[in-house]
């Protein structure tokens, strides 16, 4: 799943400098006009998935909306089927739900002039300002839930903001995901834009991190439909024009992984926001019907990097390691979901340990190809066997690869269920090739999970019964985006990594438009960047670059 191990911003750093190394802006334009800031994707570099889970950002979680009872009747007491009627609901304000981290900041001229912005609410500067002059800027905006029902309420939204010039390019960010704490706090984080002066800006998505409304909770069915693409894409649009009415210089607008997928909603809901797209590791917005993707990572991925013969090996260890770690379910298993339990952890009564386990094992190889590929501790802890340390290595290595919170149902990423149920897609889990070698030593029957059951398996997992069945999925968006991609008169850059697990599922590839410029790094995996394109392939990136922001 693109949530785990979240490196999106990593992803969106990779992107953004991955030709050029950090370097000082030595020379910045002192205007007048309100300086922005946004963290360059090279904070995002900075900010791997640990750093992204922040105190700030556990608003989501049921606890806390527990914990505010006084102010938000949406409660515990409030389940999924709760009959309460909306008029009887508090409807939520922005303003009482500002972020915690909100308010550490200084005050300036600029920071007075980002809140005569519509709909800013919040501003301050950042850290202090480099010789050049630079600043760096923390802004809310309040947003509506429903663009098109402005009386539902309203919530608060987070971004970041560089400033260099007016008259510079501007580069904005969405990962798709919560605005790491530590970027906002992060001193004069900015970077070298493809050697492009540009201003900077990243961005919260809906429903993430602190960007979240009074009273939002995974137990409950409040506000989840305002959660939509084109909600979020609404809330990028509003921003963007803003910070055109003094800005003057052309737009980028860029992510990674979901942030990719992101780019390109965003072409195609306001193809005017930004002069080009520049989208990295993108998914397709996959349907839930995906067959492709295991099949991919037991068959065939890896190949342009390793070569055929020592791919096939690499996923022949990947596969074993599966089967070692299956033979320990009776031990392991137990220990899995307690660790959950510990972490605070909260299960659907459909994820027993058994199934939590299975689905942990399955993930590994997922998790493996999709970043580090390190085949060297694959191998050396397949080589442990029948040593002490080998059950404790097992175990290890799959809470690595995923903490049993990617499973929970109060997870804090619990927003990028409710998309991928309802419209950004997540690809079936398919147990058959495990299955099989499984059968082969006849342990067929150490699984769990059963064929019957794999449908959904994801959705079963972290939903209650009343969220299954109101989150349904719709494949509009998926087949507009298809539509998109060959009609779209966006400038639109694609970069993909040969060896990414995700590859397999991308945008279906199209050669009858000339604005889809679509590059593969074949040996990179979800974390490409340019430097593996060939020199050629990155010239021509920087020429299009180049021809398009400085028209």
């Amino acid at each position: 799943m693109l949530r785990k191990k979240l490196l999106s911003l990593s992803l969106a750093a990779a992107l953004i400098l991955g030709c050029a190394a950090c370097r000082k802006q030595e020379e910045t334009s002192q205007t007048t006009k309100a300086p922005v800031t946004s963290t360059t994707t090279t904070e995002a570099t900075t900010a791997s998935s640990s750093e992204e889970t922040t105190s700030s950002e556990e608003t989501t979680s049921s606890e806390e909306t527990t914990a505010s009872t006084s102010e938000t009747p949406e409660t515990s007491e409030t389940s999924a089927s709760s009959e309460t009627s909306s008029s009887e609901k508090k409807i939520p304000n922005a303003r009482n739900n500002m972020p915690k981290d909100y308010g550490l900041g200084e005050q300036d001229e600029v920071s007075a002039e980002l809140l005569k912005l519509d709909r800013v609410i919040g501003a301050e500067r950042k850290g202090r300002p480099t010789d050049s002059g630079i600043k760096k800027y923390y802004v809310i905006f309040e947003m509506p839930l429903d663009w098109e029902h402005p009386e539902k309420g309203t919530f608060p939204l987070r971004t970041t903001f560089t400033y260099v010039s007016d008259k510079a390019a501007n580069v904005f960010t969405c990962d798709g995901y919560n605005l790491s704490d530590y970027l906002i706090e992060m001193d004069n984080l900015y970077g070298d834009w493809y050697s492009i002066e540009a201003n900077q800006f990243l961005c919260e998505h809906r429903f993430f991190g602190s960007s979240v409304p009074e009273g939002l909770s995974s137990a409950t069915l409040d506000y989840w439909d305002c959660l939509t693409d084109e909600n979020a894409a609404a809330d990028f649009h509003h921003i963007i024009e803003q910070f055109k009415t003094f800005l003057t210089g052309k737009w980028v607008f860029t992510g990674g992984s979901k942030g990719g997928q992101l780019t390109h909603m965003q072409s195609h809901f306001y193809p005017d926001d930004a002069d080009l797209y520049f989208s990295l590791v993108a998914p397709g917005g996959v349907s839930q019907d995906a067959p492709d993707f295991f099949d991919f990572i037991y068959n065939e991925i890896g190949n342009d990097k390793y070569g055929e013969a020592t791919a096939k090996i690499h996923r022949e260890e990947m596969l074993q390691f599966q089967v070692e770690a299956m033979k320990l379910k009776s031990k392991l298993a137990p220990r899995y979901y307690q660790l959950g339990l510990e972490s605070g952890c909260r299960f659907t009564e459909f994820t027993t340990p058994e199934i939590l386990y299975d689905m942990a094992v399955l993930d590994a190889a997922t998790i493996t190809w999709q970043y580090n590929q390190d085949f060297f501790e694959v191998k050396r802890i397949l080589d442990s066997k029948g040593s002490a340390t080998f059950e404790d290595d097992i175990f290890n290595y799959l809470v690595i690869m995923n903490e049993p919170s990617v499973w929970s149902n109060n997870d804090e990423l619990f927003a990028y269920y409710v998309q991928a149920a309802k419209q950004n897609g997540e690809h079936e889990y398919d147990f058959s090739f495990l299955r099989e070698a499984l059968r082969k030593e006849g342990l067929e029957n150490l699984l769990t999970v059963t064929e019957d059951m794999e449908k959904g398996l994801l959705f079963k997992m972290v939903f209650t019964p009343e969220q299954l069945e109101a989150f349904t999925f719709d494949s509009k968006v998926y087949n507009d985006m298809v539509e998109w991609s060959h009609t779209t008169e966006s400038q639109v850059i694609m970069l993909y990594g040969g060896a990414d697990v995700w590859y397999s599922v991308r945008l279906p590839d199209v050669d009858d438009n000339e604005n889809i410029h679509r590059y593969v790094a074949k040996k990179d995996s979800h974390m490409a960047s340019i430097m593996g394109l060939e020199q050629s392939e990155r010239d021509e990136i920087k020429a299009l670059m180049k021809k398009t922001l400085e028209a």
